[in-house]
């Protein structure tokens, strides 16, 4: 007996010591910088077994060989072999820097080898698309920093930096937050991310708690890449091959003997268009990304983005991102080695070096995957984002289950500093206050100050200076009171009203408000029942022009709410006295006995609708946030008028319908339509018709949406529809290192009758039925200022109504756009 026990031991030992599995970890860094590097090459000895370091650098290996040394490499780095002695684990493994530029061309004898990869990856492209499946859920841990690194500053020690200033930034990051998210898709489009822990440093309000999720895609597979609020082309897209230069880096091989392709890519020379740069690493298996890194190509100066993507293989059956990098990077920072500063500018010739440093960092972890949930449509809203009531109130022992890691000491420092600091210079009150301005108010106490009352100008009223203020949520989340008062000092008269706002049911939407106002409103003119003022949209600068104006006593009553997902409601009686303002006079009468009026009494019911199929909103816990739809957006509005009630003169029926849109098409840039139709069955006062839309003058500011040839006042109708369409190329066209005007065409058509013309007297005016049209072409960003960008435009008028001297059909504009994102209603 004793015989077999030993000889089955000795069995075991030699068993174990022929089969003993050698491991080895550890982190890769920029030698300089200190920053972790994501999909580091690592081959084991001699290969050809190896791996890649993961998201954060760190890489674990395992081997049935003696492990002696690591082969690294990495695109844009010094290769490396790192001597294994005693230590396996933890190692620090440090890679420095080299130029690299991926050649201008390269000779195969055949095909380029790394066209077939990428090739087969569009192929499978939807085989591996996550969002392509019919549901799946995770759970992910989000983090972002923004961080002043010293180490990633070459020369450091010639600067003329504090010594105090420096101690703080090696113990504490400018800024930190953590959130926790629960998410839910369901194919083809149904999202729901509930946010059910967040910490954000000096504030207790989770203000910004979507900011991470919305500044990249968790799936590269799509044909247009978001960074942010632009659109870039695919690498994995239908044709990349003809538009972006791939180049095979290397070949790695797996434990389940997959091979793993990794391409270096980035636009073709001479190929105008918005495109990435970056490597990507394919996997055999399913011919799937495992590994991206991408920026937008050609960034000289100001702030880029890099993506960083991690993929693995999910309970055996599809690739599922796990790890998200965002990095932030400032770019051309000069370091001026004479006088020892450094200086952040956009990348004008300055002596000194420049560097390019990453300065905030936003890192995603997904896991409790679930490829197969039980989902079903009552799980989804028209909120994509939604924050838990209590996930500002989450403990330690909470954190500790979903942190990758513990929070660094250096994390820690952050949050009780910023805490602290945040109590005396009560920075939710700053926040909150940034949040008003976004929508166009100045907090003040328990006010808010409505920046489009301070002053306006137009036609008829010229410079015109007022105020206009609201109470605040600080006074009532659910009742809000305000109103406002104007002086015009053409017209030499006062503006006033008031008006009050009742929030009766947040999740539907539900509001209700009451409104008086005295003042002046554009004759003839258009308004749906949710348009509100906002100067920052180029379509506001039309009222700069409007010279027609009716003095208006309005009294009216509406309540609006969320009927459906993706329907908005909103019904309100008005009655409203407008006087005109010119010659103008509605004659009515019998037996060659007229009357003739200038001034009219309205009684409405309005019934007006908003349809935006796919609209997402993102909802914290004072707001609720649209970040828009990619489909058409439908609004419809009702106008009964009632003669005989509340003093009304006029029987009719108005019937106004607005469609639009905007889309990108690869290669050829931005698409975008607005549609605008109306129809009114009786014969009413020129007040309440429609005008035509007009914009124009010698020479003006450029009002989208609108006509820019078309006289003000030119065109009156009972009945009309009109198109404007603009096709943006971008920068597709044209484009040089520093001057990237962006080239745009467009065309407006507009069809129009008077079914009752003999009201009408002492005005002129001409009808539409023969089809108005014109055509033009903008350049914009010829300069770009930071926060907005001007250009120049030219429009020319032909057709029926077009003029006999050819200079009086040409409309010259200079364009003004804002750089902060297109704003949809």
């Amino acid at each position: 007996m004793r015989f077999y026990i030993t000889t089955g031991l000795l069995f075991l030992f030699c068993f174990e010591a022929f089969s003993q599995v050698h491991e080895v970890s550890g982190r890769v860094i920029d030698a300089d910088s200190r920053v972790a590097l994501p999909f580091v090459n690592i081959v084991i000895n001699d290969g050809p077994r190896g791996g890649t370091s993961d998201i954060d650098g760190k890489f674990f290996l395992r081997s049935s060989q003696d492990i002696t040394f690591l082969s690294l490499s990495y695109m844009g780095y010094e290769s490396r072999r790192f001597e294994i002695d005693k230590k396996n684990n933890n190692l620090l493994i440090k890679l420095k820097k080299v130029e690299y530029k991926l050649p201008e061309y390269v000779v195969f004898p055949d095909e380029n080898p790394a066209h077939r990869i990428i090739n087969n990856a569009i192929t499978f492209r939807d085989y591996n698309d996550p969002e392509k499946l019919p549901g799946f859920s995770y759970t992910s841990y989000d983090k972002m920093i923004f961080t002043f690194e010293l180490d990633s500053i070459p020369e450091l020690d010639s600067l003329d930096i504090d010594s105090t200033d420096q101690e703080f930034f090696e113990k504490h990051h400018l800024f930190i937050m953590e959130s926790i998210s629960e998410r839910k898709f369901m194919y083809p489009d149904k999202n729901n991310e509930k946010v059910i822990a967040t910490k954000v440093a000096g504030f207790k309000d989770p203000i910004f708690v979507f900011l991470l999720s919305q500044i990249q895609s968790t799936s590269f597979y799509k044909e247009m890449i978001k960074v942010s609020n632009k659109t870039y082309i695919n690498p994995i897209s239908k044709g990349s091959t003809k538009k972006y230069f791939f180049l095979l880096q290397d070949t790695l091989y797996t434990e389940t003997n997959d091979s793993v392709f990794v391409i270096s890519f980035r636009p073709r020379r001479n190929k105008n268009f918005d495109g990435l740069e970056g490597v990507i690493s394919i996997n055999t298996n399913n011919w799937a990304i495992q590994n991206v890194i991408a920026e937008p190509y050609g960034v000289k100066g100001g702030v880029s983005l890099r993506l960083e993507q991690m993929y693995e293989y999910v309970q055996g059956k599809q690739w599922f991102p796990v790890q998200l990098n965002t990095i932030a990077i400032l770019n051309n920072i000069a370091i001026d080695d004479s006088a020892t500063q450094i200086n952040i500018s956009s990348g004008e010739d300055t002596t000194g070096t420049r560097i390019n440093m990453p300065f905030g960092f936003g890192k995603s972890y997904i896991k409790n995957i679930d490829l197969d949930p039980d989902l079903r449509n009552r799980d989804f809203g028209s909120v994509v984002v939604d924050v838990d009531p209590n996930a500002n109130y989450r403990d330690e022992d909470f954190w500790k289950g979903y942190r990758i890691d513990s929070l660094s000491e250096k994390e820690i420092n952050t949050y009780d500093f910023i805490d602290s600091i945040s109590k005396e210079e009560n920075f939710e009150r700053t926040a909150k206050t940034f949040e008003s301005l976004l929508t166009g108010r100045i907090p003040w106490g328990f006010i808010d100050l409505d920046i489009s009352r301070f002053i306006r100008y137009n036609s008829y009223e010229g410079f015109a200076l007022g105020a206009g203020l609201h109470t605040n949520d600080r006074l009532s989340q659910v009742i809000k009171v305000g109103g406002f008062f104007r002086y015009g000092f053409k017209d030499k008269a006062f503006k006033y009203g008031g008006d009050l706002q009742l929030s009766l049911y947040r999740n539907w939407e539900l509001e209700a408000d009451l409104e008086y106002m005295n003042d002046v409103i554009e004759t003839s003119g258009v308004t749906f029942f949710d348009e509100k003022p906002a100067f920052f949209k180029p379509e506001y600068f039309r009222n700069f022009l409007v010279k027609r104006m009716d003095k208006t006593v309005l009294y009216k009553g509406s309540i609006g709410f969320r009927a459906l997902k993706y329907l908005k409601l909103n019904v309100g009686l008005q009655k409203s006295n407008k006087q005109v303002t010119n010659d103008y006079l509605w004659g009515v009468g019998e037996d060659n006995i007229m009357v003739y009026f200038d001034q009219f009494d309205f009684t409405e019911v309005r019934i007006g609708l908003r349809y935006a199929y796919g609209e997402k909103i993102i909802q914290n816990l004072r707001k609720r946030i649209s970040m828009g739809t990619k489909y058409p957006i439908f609004w419809f509005q009702y106008t009964r008028g009632i003669r005989g009630f509340l003093s009304g003169d006029f029987d009719y029926n108005r019937y106004d319908f607005k469609i639009e849109d905007s889309f990108y098409t690869k290669y050829l840039g931005e698409t975008s339509f607005k549609l605008v139709a109306g129809y009114i069955d009786t014969d009413i006062p020129y007040s309440n018709l429609y005008n035509g839309n007009g914009a124009y003058r010698v020479f003006t500011i450029f009002a989208p949406n609108s006509f820019a040839t078309m006289r003000m006042n030119e065109f009156l109708s009972s009945k009309y529809v009109a198109l404007y369409f603009t096709h943006n190329f971008g920068k597709l066209l044209f484009q040089l290192k520093k001057f990237k005007p962006e080239f745009a065409i467009a065309t407006n058509i507009g069809f129009g009758a008077l079914d009752f013309d003999q009201s009408h007297y002492n005005i002129d005016y001409k009808t539409m039925e023969l089809g108005y049209y014109e055509s033009g072409l903008q350049i914009n960003n010829l300069l770009n200022l930071r926060l907005y960008n001007l250009g120049i435009a030219c429009y020319y008028r032909y057709g029926p109504y077009g003029f006999d001297y050819g200079w009086d059909n040409i409309g010259a504009k200079f364009t003004l756009n804002f750089n902060f994102g297109k704003i949809r209603n």
